[in-house]
């Protein structure tokens, strides 16, 4: 089962969880529109994968989210997010295909 942990606004939480919950072998432990929780959240659960969806107007400035996230050292994928950049279903396409290649290790 692959973990996550999802930075996005409040906005658009309610279809961008229910997109990546979608996926079988994926389990959000968390999701939330701040920053600093959502780094925090990061430290203490280390989920597999850190979402960061960028276009979301909460989540701040995007290069200083992604560098703060990077600073973190954590083992997690950092996936960054934006919808209308890339294949639609691309995040779920990339959350996927972690959770089957951490099943076949």
């Amino acid at each position: 089962m692959l973990t996550v942990l999802v930075l996005v606004g409040r906005e658009r939480a309610t279809d961008l969880i229910s997109r990546i919950e979608s996926i079988p072998e994926v389990c959000v432990l968390s999701h939330t529109h701040d920053t600093s929780l959502a780094l925090a959240r990061a430290r203490v659960l280390l989920p597999d994968a850190l979402v960061i969806d960028v276009s979301a107007a909460s989540s701040g400035d995007a290069d200083t989210v992604v560098h703060r996230a990077r600073g973190l050292g954590l083992p997690s994928e950092l996936i960054v997010h934006a919808d209308g950049h890339g294949p639609p279903d691309g995040l779920v396409r990339r959350l996927t295909r972690l959770a089957r290649d951490q099943h076949a290790v």
